[in-house]
């Protein structure tokens, strides 16, 4: 992505939603991407694949904005 900076990659949903929250509590603009790990087809499900792991995302933010999320995201404000 043009401009912008990763600021997570990740298999844990959970992770994925916290820094999407932190960040917007901190009205710092982001955009994601997901992609899955595995290509199912026209099947919904791979067996032995965990369903909350079956897909990786990622966070990026403005290049400008990236010092400041990382100290968000590092807990440190």
């Amino acid at each position: 992505m043009f401009f912008k900076r990763e600021v997570l990659l990740t298999w844990d949903l959970n992770e994925y939603q916290r820094t999407k929250s932190l960040l917007a509590d901190h009205q710092i603009e982001y955009t994601t991407r997901s992609n899955p790990v595995t290509n199912p087809g026209r099947y919904h499900g791979v067996p032995s694949i965990n369903a909350s792991a079956a897909y990786e995302y990622h966070v990026y933010v403005a290049g400008k904005d990236y010092d400041r999320a990382m100290r968000i995201l590092q807990g440190e404000n």
